[in-house]
């Protein structure tokens, strides 16, 4: 993949951008079940998509939607999530879900840069969050180019399925 020019892109405020950046019911450790076919549990962890594990759905639980971008207070980690889930402590997301898989998959990665300012002793708490500025590539009229980041990671994930299939090949030799 080619490097990206960055040279055209616009510093836009996060909190006028996404307004709603939410946090989700609480659930502790100890109030789920966890269950490999269940609902993700997303906690304060930098690894697995900020997936502790999978938990029964339960008529309390009350999910938070697919199609959002999450991050932990105190790890300030940003991970897509496809998927609805429920979440541990200090858990909040980012309403994204009238973007496309792609443009919230590149979105995330624009947002990780920010998490190198926050840290376990001074958490990303939502209005720092809102305050917080994001460089994006823009479209004609100066606004994030939501189909142009769709459409690079659509190629970012065509050229890794391609690396994935060649290396399962070369490992049936």
């Amino acid at each position: 993949m080619a490097k990206i020019d960055t040279s055209g892109w616009k510093e836009f405020e996060i909190g006028k951008l996404f307004p709603k950046i939410i946090k989700p019911p609480v659930l502790h450790k100890r109030q789920v079940i966890e269950d490999e076919n269940g609902i993700p549990y997303v906690v304060r962890t930098k690894f697995d998509n900020g997936i502790k594990c999978r938990v029964q759905r339960s008529d309390e639980m009350k999910p938070s939607p697919a199609g959002v971008i999450s991050f932990g207070a105190e790890n300030a980690t940003f991970f897509y999530q496809r998927e609805e889930f429920v979440s541990g402590r200090d858990i909040y997301y980012i309403d994204t879900q009238d973007l496309s898989d792609g443009a919230c998959m590149f979105l995330t990665a624009c947002l990780q840069p920010i998490a190198r300012k926050y840290s376990y002793n001074y958490g990303l708490f939502p209005d720092l969050l809102k305050s917080e500025q994001i460089k994006l590539p823009t479209d004609s009229h100066g606004c994030p180019d939501w189909a142009y980041m769709d459409s690079f990671m659509a190629e970012v994930m065509k050229e890794s399925e391609a690396c994935l299939e060649n290396l399962r090949l070369a490992l049936r030799i």
